[in-house]
């Protein structure tokens, strides 16, 4: 129950019903406040407050996971990757927040959790976030996607958000593209494939990285089909382009022979 009051604050923003009541501007807060108990109130300027931070569900997964870390005592080390990489999302955005805004976090946790907790808690946040920091800057150079490929792939992922198919939706060139991203992918070690597939699963979901992935792998295969095909059409023009020079050759033989016979009979009418 010790996490409910600091859910309720970092799925604010996922909380759309409520952007009348906390989207009001302080000259209006007392009329959007009037009737409510002192701990409504709080409650309302907290979500008013934080509505702007923008939690997402694989952040407050994370967050989560590393609290229950701390309280039995277990190395976060000892967690998956996608519970890495939320805490790194979760810490690297805190780190963007104005000092105002940090303090707003740091004093929801220490409500909540208490001082040496929250303390904890960041502590082993940040150095995860280092670590996977690092990890994911030899992910980025490994993949060795360059600018297209990059933006190929991250397109493919908002088509699949989007409920779009790449397949109905990309140009060709697009897709050659992602293709080419996928093909890059393959080649990934395990652990590298994890973590990729980790990024996505961690901001949009377990199910959603897997359509990307299966996607991404039906686009290669099409595509490989495409080249194969094409290849194939090639290597075959040249066979009959050579069938068309043999058969002019065997024929020209043939016209001569006709152009002769013309003149010989026609020499007799001549001596007439």
């Amino acid at each position: 129950m010790k996490y409910l009051s600091i859910f309720l604050v970092l799925t604010a923003a996922a909380l759309t019903t409520f952007n009348g009541a906390v989207g009001a501007e302080t000259d209006g807060s007392q009329a959007v406040e009037s009737g409510l108990n002192p701990r409504q109130k709080s409650l309302l300027r907290m979500l008013s407050e934080t509505r702007k931070l923008h939690w997402d569900a694989g952040m407050e997964y994370a967050i989560a996971e590393l609290m229950k870390d701390v309280d039995k005592g277990v190395d976060p080390e000892s967690e998956d990757e996608k519970t890495k990489i939320g805490v790194e999302r979760f810490t690297d955005q805190v780190e963007k927040f104005d000092e105002g805004d940090k303090e707003k976090v740091m004093k929801v946790f220490r409500q909540s959790v208490g001082k040496t907790e929250t303390k904890t808690i960041f502590q082993d946040a940040s150095k995860l976030a280092k670590e996977e920091d690092e990890s994911l800057k030899t992910l980025k150079k490994d993949v060795g996607f360059d600018a297209n490929e990059r933006r190929a792939f991250k397109e493919l992922v908002a088509d699949e958000v989007k409920g779009n198919d790449p397949e109905k939706k990309e140009k060709a060139a697009e897709l050659s593209l992602m293709a080419n991203a996928e093909e890059k992918v393959d080649k990934l070690s395990q652990l590298d494939k994890q973590r990729l597939r980790a990024m996505i699963a961690s901001k949009y979901g377990e199910e959603l990285a897997t359509r990307v992935f299966d996607e991404a792998e039906t686009i290669e295969k099409e595509e490989e089909d495409k080249m194969a095909a094409s290849k194939k059409e090639e290597t075959a023009k040249p066979a009959q382009t050579a069938g068309t020079t043999e058969d002019k050759k065997a024929a020209a033989p043939n016209q001569a022979t006709q152009d002769q016979a013309i003149p010989q009979q026609a020499a007799p009418n001549q001596a007439t």
